[in-house]
Parts: structure tokens; C-alpha cells; sequence
């Protein structure tokens, strides 16, 4: 049973403060989408990276040589577009997709393999690490202000790669357009559509790269970075 790995590749770089899209910025040397796809280099099948035309010369430069076949698509207006043309696109051989943002470089393989073993008995997979602050939410009324903490027992923090299984997410992802759902991750689609979904150990170190605040630590998680 094949995997496809699904990698949205659509960000303009706007909160980063970047003429470049983040994720052909060079990082340590390498681009950051390279460093990302390449850690699911024997683990998946096939790649489908949903972006923008103008930005497929550059994918298609900073990808060369990765030992996967590659394909590119148009990325859709949204995270959640673009991932549902991602798996239109994935091979009909491949009954699982993962999901991962272009801008995680440093995932541990063996959350990948987690996150693909979870699929055998599950509809979609997280990876997620415990939520270990403490937790406030602000008054809407009065911004700044502290309305009320938030017990923490059985929260988590959502990560990639997440998830899926094809079928039951192109259904998910057919009705979520139809009927105008806004998901704020991929599994969740699946988890409205009334799918089962697995949470999986995360890392830490799973950093995404969002701000310049990430840069200084990207750098210095290149150095410690081997598994």
C-alpha cells in the first residue's frame, strides 16, 4: 500500500518579511523545502507540491537531484484548497497521504513513521506534542486582559505530518468545499466529517519556520539535527 506525500508549498513569505517565499530560502546553505522533503526520502512513494506557476522553476531548482518523482500543481487560494488539490493529484495507488508544511524542516523520521502507522487503523493521524504551559484565554472584549486559564490536561499542540487516508479525506474535503468549511489544520476536515483521527508523539524540535524570531533557531537546530 503506497504513501504520498503531499507538500503545500504556496506561502509568499508576507509574515516572515521576505521578497523570497520562506520555503526557498536558503537555510545553513540548503533550501528550507529541500531539507523538509528530504527527510521523507525511503518513507513515501510519491510527492505532490501544491504552488503557485510562477514559483515552480524555483521548486523545481531547489528539488534537484531528490531521489522521488515529483510532481507539481497549482497551490489553491487557501492551506485548505491547496491540500485538496494535493489529494485529487495523489496517485490512486496510494491509499495514504501524508501532509506536511513546506516550512518543517527538522521532523524526526520516526514521527513520519508514526504518523503512517496510525493510518492502519485509523482515518487520520496528527503528530502533536502535549501542551505543557500553562494556558490563558484573553477576554475578546478586553484585549489584554486574562478572562480565564485553561485546565491543560488533554491538550495538545498539532504538528505535521499529518495523516490521511485518501478515500475518506477526498470525500471529507469534497463536502468541507461544498458546504464551506474552514478547517485550521488538515485533520480536522476528516474529524467534521466524522472520521476517526489518531494523535501521535510530536517532537520539539519539529520547529515551523513562521518568523524571523525562528531564523536564530532554525540555524542552530541544523547543527544538532541527525536522526
Amino acid at each position: 500500500m503506497g504513501t504520498c506525500l503531499v507538500l503545500p508549498a504556496a506561502g509568499s513569505g508576507s509574515r516572515f518579511g521576505s521578497a523570497t517565499p520562506k520555503q526557498l530560502l536558503l537555510l545553513a546553505g540548503v533550501p528550507i523545502l529541500r531539507r523538509s522533503l528530504v527527510r521523507f526520502v525511503g518513507l513515501v512513494d510519491a510527492v505532490i507540491i501544491p504552488a503557485p506557476p510562477i514559483l515552480h522553476a524555483g521548486i523545481h531548482t531547489a528539488l534537484a537531484g531528490v531521489p522521488l518523482p515529483i510532481q507539481l500543481v497549482p497551490g489553491g487560494a487557501t492551506r485548505q484548497a491547496s491540500v485538496h488539490a494535493g489529494l485529487r493529484a495523489c496517485p490512486p495507488q496510494h491509499a495514504w497521504v501524508l501532509v506536511h508544511d513546506a516550512v518543517r524542516p527538522f521532523v524526526p523520521r520516526r514521527c513520519i513513521r508514526a504518523c503512517i502507522a496510525a493510518l492502519a487503523r485509523f482515518d487520520a493521524a496528527v503528530t502533536a506534542v502535549a501542551c505543557t504551559d500553562t494556558v490563558k484565554r484573553v477576554d475578546a472584549d478586553l484585549p489584554g486582559r486574562v478572562a480565564t486559564t485553561v485546565s491543560r490536561d488533554g491538550l495538545w499542540l498539532a504538528q505535521t505530518p499529518q495523516g490521511l487516508r485518501r478515500e475518506f479525506a477526498l470525500a471529507a474535503f469534497a463536502r468541507a468545499e461544498s458546504e464551506g468549511w474552514a478547517a485550521s489544520d488538515d485533520v480536522q476536515v476528516v474529524e467534521r466529517a466524522g472520521g476517526s483521527v489518531a494523535v501521535v508523539p510530536g517532537d520539539r524540535r519539529n520547529l515551523k519556520i513562521t518568523t524571523p524570531d525562528d531564523w536564530a533557531l532554525a540555524e542552530a537546530l541544523c547543527q544538532i539535527m541527525h536522526d
